[in-house]
């Protein structure tokens, strides 16, 4: 292809009036009025005609939100419904999913009352600590050490006693039993000093440790039962939270608005689409809504002429359900490689090509068929003829010229084009006039056959062959 494409495409592409006309003309004179056409400058807006279907900017696939389990489907929008956001699109049955949460109540107060009581059993470990280090343990450290003391100080005391009375007993002031009596006293005291001394270290060495990291140890255990049982609350509440979550979510409604549309049943065979009563897991789609208001033609472009087209172009877009109606858009992105069929491989290779389709009144659907003529150039000034008076002649495009009782086949060099116009670029001149169906054989004044005569002098422009007409 060249980069009249556009053209060929308007050439080739004959309207059912200019056949009727044409088929008319063979039963009329060379000079028909109504069939002849002036060659005039102007401006032309040049156009390349792209073919493709529409598809949303977006789709949203609505399954069931119960993972691991398979629901019922007990309410279902129709399909073909055009939903607004918010709409109620498909309920599931909730029967099951209503008795795990029950259950899962009765946990969650069971892991509170856990709870509690693990808070109860640390603080009585926290206490017991407390208790060691500053109350009855503490205590019992405190009397060992002032029993010892005391009992330190009486064999001191009794010591000293000893040590006066054994000279008064040698200068004949106290008897022998007084003495004795004291040294009895004396280690009397001192078996109690013994006995205290082993009593505190026992105390203060052995027993007040032991009940130190006892207590330590109990604590510990009472904190991590506290947290353990926290975290099984936390853990009861966030499934009753998420069981919650999924009762709401059994009745699921449209996010966006759009064009309702059933899923397959992937378990019916033969394969059908969901329906009310069908139970279906977390995968299996249910309803897709695409978003209608916002949608896209994909369409494609040939290599040769990849280059005219670039994403901002304006682009008018005819639905072929909405005949009349011409739809805005805007050129979006053109593919960036280029492809080729894949049973076809020696074929034109296409690069392909999106056009924002701009927000319309039309019921657009996902799938229809459209054709978008993209603006790519103007041309001011410039000699233009009708689409329907070029014609090709055994690949060479022609043009007829009438002058005065006479036609002559010219062969002419085209440039841009669009449906009704082409630009002609040598080979007629302004005034000219044109017919619009082609004679039986080109052909002189005098009616004998002529030869195709070669166009004048222009711009090397490769040349189009539209089909004869």
């Amino acid at each position: 292809m060249t980069r009249h494409s556009t053209l060929r495409v308007a050439l080739t592409s004959i309207p059912l009036l200019a056949a009727a006309v044409t088929i008319a003309f063979w039963g009329r004179s060379a000079a028909e009025p109504a069939l002849v056409a002036a060659i005039r400058r102007g401006t032309l807006t040049a156009t390349l005609t792209t073919s493709g279907t529409l598809k949303p900017i977006q789709s949203i696939t609505y399954r069931s939100p119960l993972a691991g389990r398979e629901t019922e489907i007990v309410e279902l929008v129709g399909e073909g419904t055009r939903v607004r956001e918010g709409d109620l699109l498909v309920r599931f049955d909730t029967t099951d999913l209503e008795r795990d949460i029950a259950r899962a109540k009765q946990e969650v107060a069971q892991a509170r009352m856990d709870l509690v009581v693990a808070e109860i059993e640390r603080k009585e470990a926290e206490a017991a600590v407390k208790g060691v280090a500053e109350g009855e343990g503490a205590l019992a450290v405190e009397e060992a050490k002032t029993r010892l003391q005391l009992a330190e100080k009486k064999v001191d005391r009794l010591r000293e006693e000893h040590d006066q009375l054994k000279p008064l007993l040698d200068n004949g002031f106290i008897t022998r039993e007084e003495l004795k009596k004291t040294v009895d006293e004396l280690e009397q005291a001192e078996e109690d000093l013994a006995l205290a001394k082993k009593r505190a270290d026992v105390v203060i060495g052995l027993n007040h440790p032991r009940d130190t990291q006892h207590a330590a140890l109990q604590l510990a255990q009472r904190e991590s039962q506290l947290e353990n049982t926290r975290i099984r609350a936390l853990e009861a509440d966030a499934r009753l939270q998420l069981l919650l979550a999924q009762l709401e979510h059994c009745r699921v409604v449209a996010r966006r608005p759009g064009l309702v549309v059933y899923e397959e049943f992937l378990n019916a065979n033969p394969r059908r689409k969901v329906r009310v009563g069908d139970r279906v897991s977390a995968s299996q789609g249910v309803i897709t809504i695409p978003e209608v208001n916002r949608m896209l033609l994909e369409a494609s472009v040939s290599e040769a002429e990849v280059h005219r087209v670039h994403a901002g172009q304006a682009a008018s877009i005819r639905v072929e359900a909405f005949p009349g109606e011409m739809v805005s858009g805007t050129v979006a992105r053109v593919g960036t490689l280029a492809r080729a069929s894949a049973d076809r491989p020696f074929d034109e290779k296409r690069f392909d090509l999106i056009i924002d389709v701009a927000p319309t009144d039309l019921e657009l659907r996902p799938e229809m068929t459209a054709r978008g003529d993209i603006t790519v150039g103007t041309r001011a000034n410039v000699l233009l003829a009708p689409v329907n008076a070029v014609f090709d002649d055994k690949g060479v495009t022609v043009v007829h010229v009438r002058r005065g009782g006479a036609v002559e086949t010219r062969a002419v060099r085209v440039g841009e084009g669009n449906d009704t116009a082409a630009e002609i670029l040598s080979g007629v001149a302004e005034g000219d006039e044109l017919m619009l169906t082609a004679p039986a054989a080109p052909v002189t004044a005098g009616g004998s056959p002529r030869p195709i005569s070669a166009p004048g002098p222009g711009p090397e422009v490769a040349a189009v062959a539209p089909k004869s007409r």
